[in-house]
């Protein structure tokens, strides 16, 4: 059997952290019902605020959770979230 290259090595290396990463994250994450795009979508909403006024981030961070919750585990649209995480979402 050929030695593997370095850039190779590398490779596996990455690939095998990449795969342990993912999996540890969303096992992580479905402790709490949610997946990557859940937790995407409600972070995203919460990186967002800006006015500075509690009242309206209040309105935005509940609408982001809300949205979220739909796409998370046993959502409306919790599906469409795993698929979403699964096909489209990569590291």
């Amino acid at each position: 059997m050929a030695d593997l290259t370095e850039q190779e090595k590398k490779n596996s290396n990455s690939s095998y952290y990449e795969s342990t990463m993912r999996w540890v994250e969303n096992t992580y994450l479905s402790w709490f019902g949610e997946n990557r795009t859940s937790y995407g979508i409600k972070d995203s909403m919460k990186q967002t605020q800006v006015t500075g006024n509690k009242d309206v981030d209040g309105v935005q961070e509940g609408v982001g959770n809300a949205v979220g919750d739909a796409f998370g585990k046993g959502g409306v649209a919790g599906d469409a979230g795993d698929t979403a995480d699964k096909g489209l979402l990569s590291r």
